[in-house]
């Protein structure tokens, strides 16, 4: 299976919950750009795509509706979540959460996730995905993966980039994102679903962007990184998530 199918079948095992993965959005589920902040538009060959800072209420609903309708419960809530907009509606969410000593990764990994934070790690959790896989899935995933970096990085002071994920989609996130695997399989306590916990190393990631970033032109990839955008426009990013956010970087 090629892996632009794969990007648009991965779903959560049921029940689930912080198993991170894509979860399809019916078309007729509509959410208005109202509680969102415009963060950058990119244009794809499936047209024009948005991505906003979703607040709390429009977020929360979309992945508490979507969850929901399979029987799954949500744990902590993230405290970012980003969204893109595609013809007029919400395709897809991304959620961030801070390390404040305990993370949802912590339940079935604590071992690993413990190790990580005595080698001085900075951590940010990546979780609640949900996606349309009809819209224009690995633009949407890039753009969504690079502002979440930038803000982890930028905002939070992260190095680090953790989630969970069913076994059966870490050739996935290794392949397309470069995320590496940390310890065994675990019965996720939460949901009673198999769970692999993955990272990524931010300053890697960021040295691959530098490299790949913006340059879908050049050819075919098997990696996302050249849907991002490129180093030229993280400047400008940075400045909408600190003008959202509220918050100084350095440059």
């Amino acid at each position: 299976m090629s892996d632009e199918a794969n990007l648009s079948s991965i779903e959560l095992e049921a029940p689930a919950s912080a198993l991170q993965a894509y979860q399809s959005i019916p078309r007729q589920m509509a959410f208005s750009r109202s509680g969102s902040i415009e963060l950058v538009s990119r244009d794809t060959e499936q047209g024009p795509i948005e991505i906003r800072a979703l607040m709390e209420e429009t977020s929360h609903s979309l992945v508490e509706r979507r969850y929901a309708s399979r029987g799954y419960k949500l744990s902590r809530s993230a405290d970012v979540t980003l969204g893109a907009y595609w013809e007029g509606r919400l395709v897809s969410t991304f959620g961030m959460r801070r390390d404040v000593g305990v993370l949802g990764a912590d339940q079935s990994f604590p071992d690993e996730m413990a190790a990580m934070r005595a080698r001085g790690w900075k951590i940010c959790e990546l979780t609640r995905f949900a996606a349309d896989p009809e819209g224009p899935s690995k633009m949407v995933l890039a753009s969504l993966s690079h502002l979440a970096y930038l803000h982890a990085a930028h905002h939070w002071g992260a190095d680090y980039l953790v989630i969970e994920v069913n076994p059966r989609h870490t050739g996935f996130y290794r392949r397309m994102l470069d995320f590496q695997t940390h310890g065994e399989q675990r019965l996720h306590r939460g949901v009673g679903a198999p769970a692999v916990l993955m990272s990524l190393s931010i300053p890697y990631g960021s040295t691959l962007v530098k490299k790949h970033g913006g340059k879908l032109a050049e050819g075919r990839s098997r990696t996302l990184f050249p849907y991002f955008f490129s180093v030229d426009e993280e400047a400008h990013l940075r400045d909408r998530l600190a003008d959202v956010y509220g918050y100084g970087y350095d440059a």
